[in-house]
């Protein structure tokens, strides 16, 4: 699809999204609404881990002042994780978005995922997007501290290894 399709397409999916929550909110109901509750935001954790030149980087301190997504994935993923960086670079190749954001890319695969591999996959997408990765428990311990689910490996599909991960964004404004 033509990137003028896929903006179409983006625009008009919110556009539907929006009359659904307006039809919904104008039919008053007496009935008890069930759900989450979702506890109150939390700040970017303070963690450590390497970048793909290598260089210790800390997500709270190396991203003060920016708005920051965070996602977990791996560079073999054969279906989210490319869907999810090309969407994200779309969304920050449209002229209103804001300049102060930076994407965070944090592997859950670091065998495999080395700071070559990682960097070149990135660069598919947007060579300003950070690739992060550590040793299995510091990842480990990075997406509990998220509260991302902990990505586990699957059975091998096609002889490539693959993993169940988390498939949402973390977004943190610059407070």
């Amino acid at each position: 699809l033509s990137m003028a399709t896929q903006k179409w397409q983006i625009l008009v999916t919110l556009m539907v999204l929006c009359l659904l929550l307006v039809s919904c909110e104008s039919q008053k109901s007496n009935q008890k609404f069930e759900g989450l509750e979702i506890d109150l935001p939390s700040g970017m954790p303070e963690l450590e881990l390497t970048d793909t030149n290598g260089i210790a980087f800390n997500l709270r301190a190396d991203t003060k002042g920016m708005v920051r997504l965070v996602y977990f994935g791996f560079t073999e993923c054969p279906d989210i994780c490319p869907i999810h960086l090309a969407q994200l670079r779309d969304v920050l190749e449209l002229p209103q978005s804001p300049e102060n954001v930076v994407v965070i890319f944090i592997t859950v695969d670091p065998e495999r995922d080395t700071p070559q591999v990682l960097r070149s996959y990135l660069d598919q997408f947007n060579s300003e997007f950070v690739g992060l990765s550590g040793s299995k428990v510091d990842l480990e311990a990075a997406q509990l501290a998220f509260g991302a689910l902990v990505a586990t490996p699957q059975y091998p599909i096609e002889g490539k290894y693959t993993y169940g991960h988390d498939g949402r964004v973390f977004a943190f404004a610059p407070d």
